[in-house]
């Protein structure tokens, strides 16, 4: 019972975590109709910046912050240079650009910092709490504490707020939100401003328990998608919840079955949803957005 409730745990760890990434993935495609593979590349850098942070001095609550607005910034930046451009092309055009950007993203990553693993200090890793057998580092009480409160203040931005509004607007049909005076290149860039931001936390947050490396957002990518699949493309609330569906069934597949089956098996429940419900298990009318 206590193996199965230390499993249990840790599945809500990783799943608070692949909700953080697959929010900020959903946000994007619902408004872009982008299917971001440079996402987990903003993990990546929000992960270099805590670390570089903490190395001089910095606090690594602070760090998490600094790394939050760093994502951002560069998000930012790779929308101009990257996306921005694309905006009247085919979807598939700025897909295949995602694809360049986590390319340089990564090599870039392996030039200035060497693909070794970099170990990000926390004062919160090495104290646990000790629940009746079940221990869960603070370091991790923190990530789903964070995830939590990011994840519910995205979905009450997106359905209680006027800028929400119009992320749904222009979502739903850009051409006549547009019409109605929604600026959608505006909420286009901010919606990915706030996508990639998101996953630069989830970086952050990770760091201390994983390590920093230039391709770790590669996995994180792919998680995410699965994710997204799982809970409906450019569905808010289905990203949250397969995200920690996914934590979960990866926590379990690795601690029943193997490790080194633990990917697979989350990749072949992508495969089986593709098959029964390409538009999500937890998604009722296909196209749902955000």
């Amino acid at each position: 019972m206590v193996e199965f409730a230390q499993t249990l745990v840790n599945g809500l760890v990783l799943g608070a975590l692949y909700s953080l990434v697959a929010l900020g993935l959903t946000l994007i495609y619902g408004v872009m109709g982008l299917a971001n593979f440079a996402q987990g590349e903003f993990a990546m850098i929000g992960g270099f910046s805590a670390f570089f942070l903490v190395q001089e001095g910095v606090s690594y609550p602070l760090a998490v912050i600094i790394g939050f607005a760093v994502a951002g910034i560069i998000g930012l930046l790779v929308h101009l240079l990257a996306f921005y451009p694309l905006r009247q092309s085919n979807h598939i055009n700025m897909m295949l650009s995602s694809l360049g950007v986590s390319l340089f993203l990564v090599n870039l990553a392996q030039y200035l910092f060497s693909p070794n693993p970099q170990v990000v200090k926390s004062p919160l890793s090495g104290e646990s709490f000790n629940m009746g057998g079940i221990f869960i580092s603070q370091q991790r009480v923190l990530i789903v504490v964070i995830s939590f409160i990011l994840c519910l203040a995205t979905f009450l931005l997106l359905k209680h707020t006027k800028f929400g509004r119009s992320v749904q607007a222009a979502s739903l049909d850009p051409d006549t939100a547009t019409l109605y005076g929604v600026p959608t290149k505006r909420i286009s860039f901010m919606t990915f401003i706030l996508g990639v931001a998101l996953t630069g936390i989830a970086g952050a947050l990770l760091a201390p328990v994983y390590n920093v490396y230039p391709t770790m957002g590669i996995s994180l990518t792919l998680k995410a998608f699965v994710v997204v699949v799982l809970g409906g493309m450019g569905n808010v609330s289905g990203a949250i919840a397969g995200g920690v569906i996914v934590g979960l069934i990866e926590s379990f597949a690795g601690g029943y079955i193997s490790t080194g089956f633990q990917d697979a098996i989350v990749f072949t429940v992508l495969f089986v949803v593709l098959i029964l419900k390409p538009q999500g298990i937890l998604t009722k009318v296909q196209g749902e957005k955000v």
